[in-house]
């Protein structure tokens, strides 16, 4: 589930269910392009499962872990 999150930048909530039950978001503060949706699998295809910052630099993007949840699942 994609989620866009009321601010003047460019902020996604990115809401992840595994299959084997556990949820995590990843915050996307880019523009959903199909390179930031590739980085996007990227992370999940590298078992990358907990809440992430995901910030747009002049190399392309770059993670980090979150400090608070990012957001609850319904």
């Amino acid at each position: 589930e994609i989620e866009r999150v009321n601010s003047p930048a460019e902020i996604y909530l990115v809401k992840i269910l595994c299959v084997d039950g556990r949820r995590f978001t990843y915050e996307v503060r880019a523009e959903l392009t199909e390179e930031a949706v590739a980085y996007i699998k990227s992370l999940i295809d590298a078992v990358v499962f907990s809440d992430m910052v995901i910030e747009q630099t002049a190399e392309g993007f770059e993670a980090r872990e979150a400090t608070t949840r990012l957001k609850k699942h319904s």
